[in-house]
């Protein structure tokens, strides 16, 4: 049931209603935001804090496990305390938590303040809907909550861009922690606005908290996604492999609990009999394997650019821009185009985007580790755009089909679902990807292998020195890329380095060593690269065939937006 609120929005005239949908797509955009601009920021984070691969995976993860996991939890409080009570507290926590992470020392502190900041968003994200729909009459629902899939999308796309940009301004020296000191200004503006403008909305009745539901969903969300951050990085040791089988009897047993409390008249988080109503499971579905995509993407992309092409974080950004273009431009006319064509919409954005993603790779074979801006910008730029014919609508078409008496309870849950198929997508990629970069890192370091020796050959060096340093390039590189860690030189790799560097001959040789270590390791990340790019194609045309399950509604009803 969508809580009552207050109705602000009366007077035609009244700018409340628009100054308390800007606050909530600030938060928003923060939230989601805060989720991807870290990759661009992650090889100078790991500089600056000493972080190895594992670390670099918690912070990226444990914002969006965090985020996950309160969502459940708080949506109840919002209907307990009221939304903007809740939205307006965790929007102040999260204000503090970006303070943290930008004067963090450690990379434990960073991970421990990144969790934080994640409670927070999603304890703001679960009020969102709820927000919204107290603030516009039920016509103007289908452009209003348009507006807000066009800015989680394009805030999910555009991290990159907007964290390579303020790392290379680098403001008063302050390097990475400006993408954290960012979110202060907008954060207190957006506070002091929804202070005065946010409907204060309350459930019609009263309503249980069901700790026992939220704590073990919790526990089976985090001994799920942490191995899956970790492990590879660890080698699997035994008690993360027991966490993930843990994590299946404990999901089983939150499902059951669930189910009989809601049998015995119980308020549970999680209505059980929403997924009885086609529209709800067929669109829970579509949201939890798109936006696990879609974050994915951006996370392997980001590593591909810096990591495996040595981009700075800026010129990765740009690269990056086209694809938030067209999305931007796409997620604007997706309500005209949704009037018109309904669901098929979201079909028509997936196939356009798998398209986009074949191409890319296609292209990314031709151009090597170097490409140049503009031989990625078209399929970026289409890409983009079928992006946003699919997550502007999306929200719209899953509220649109799904039972009157289950509109409500939608709303609150497709945030949740979004953000567990985030975290759980960035686990698994996190798996995948670096599994591919080991699995191609053999062909690479051989094929880099001739252009080694000829280099020596070319600076002078003797046969002797020559045949030691290309089996210890071979060695070091090929195990570098194959660890747990494939973007940080192995310790006995760098001393040997330093052991032999202080002859002329020797010294060659280590600085090639470097060099032809970079360029094997930026084969291996495109190769490993591509590889994504074709199986998340693949998810998409699924998407696509499974958007028609979706139940056909009546576009005229869309013709109300004119209104607004």
């Amino acid at each position: 049931m969508l809580p009552t609120t207050r109705d602000r929005s009366s007077t035609p005239s009244s700018l409340t209603p628009w100054l308390g949908l800007a606050t909530s797509l600030a938060a928003a955009f923060m939230q989601l935001l805060d989720a991807t601009i870290v990759n661009v920021a992650l090889p100078s984070i790991a500089v600056d804090l000493g972080a190895g691969v594992s670390a670099q995976l918690l912070m990226v993860s444990v914002y969006v496990l965090a985020f996950a996991c309160s969502l459940i939890t708080a949506a109840r409080l919002g209907d307990l305390w009221g939304r903007r009570a809740v939205f307006l507290t965790a929007l102040s926590v999260f204000v503090v938590a970006s303070l943290l992470c930008g004067l963090a020392q450690s990379a434990t502190m960073l991970i421990v303040c990144r969790g934080l900041q994640g409670l927070a968003a999603g304890s703001m994200s679960a009020q969102t809907f709820a927000i919204i729909s107290g603030l516009f009459p039920k016509s103007r629902h289908p452009r209003v909550f348009g507006i807000y899939g066009a800015t989680i999308g394009l805030a999910t796309v555009s991290g990159p861009l907007i964290g390579g940009l303020l790392i290379e301004w680098n403001l008063f020296d302050w390097g990475w922690r400006l993408i954290f000191f960012v979110n202060i200004p907008i954060g207190i503006a957006a506070l002091i606005v929804g202070y005065f403008h946010l409907a204060d909305a309350k459930a019609d009745s009263v309503r249980s908290l069901d700790l026992v539901g939220a704590l073990l969903s919790s526990v089976a969300l985090f001994l799920l996604i942490f191995p899956l951050a970790e492990g590879r990085a660890r080698g699997w040791p035994t008690p993360l492999v027991v966490m993930i089988a843990a994590s299946v009897p404990i999901a089983v047993a939150f499902v059951l609990y669930e189910y009989r409390l809601g049998k015995h008249g119980g308020d549970p988080v999680l209505r059980l009999e929403l997924f009885r109503d086609r529209a709800f499971a067929v669109g829970a579905a579509l949201a939890f394997v798109f936006f696990g995509t879609l974050t994915s993407l951006i996370f392997t992309i980001s590593l591909t650019l810096q990591f495996g092409f040595g981009f700075s974080p800026l010129r990765a950004g740009v690269m990056t821009l086209p694809w938030a273009v067209g999305m931007g431009v796409a997620a604007v006319l997706s309500s005209a185009v949704y009037r018109l064509l309904g669901n098929r919409v979201l079909i028509v954005g997936m196939v356009v985007f798998a398209g986009s993603l074949l191409t890319l790779s296609t292209i990314l074979e031709k151009v090597g580790t170097d490409p140049s801006w503009l031989s990625l910008a078209g399929p970026l730029l289409i890409g983009g755009a079928g992006l946003g014919l699919f997550v502007a609508p999306l929200q719209t078409a899953i509220l649109a089909s799904v039972r009157p008496q289950h509109a409500g309870s939608v709303s609150g849950l497709l945030p949740t679902v979004q953000q567990v198929g985030s975290s759980i997508g960035l686990a698994l990629i996190g798996v995948v990807f670096f599994s591919l970069v080991a699995g191609n890192a053999p062909a690479a370091v051989q094929g880099e292998r001739e252009n080694y020796v000829a280099t020596l050959e070319a600076a002078g060096v003797n046969e002797g020195i020559r045949d030691i340093a290309e089996k210890t390039f071979v060695d070091c590189a090929t195990s570098q890329l194959e660890s747990g860690s494939p973007m940080t030189v192995a310790p006995e790799c760098s001393s040997k380095g330093s052991a032999v560097a202080a002859s002329g001959p020797a010294q060659v040789a280590v600085t090639a060593a470097y060099a032809s270590t970079r360029s094997a390791a930026g084969e291996a990340f495109l190769q490993a690269q591509r590889s994504v790019l074709t199986i998340i194609s693949v998810i998409a045309l699924a998407i696509a065939l499974a958007s028609l399950g979706l139940p056909k509604v009546n576009i005229l009803v869309m013709e109300d937006q004119k209104t607004l």
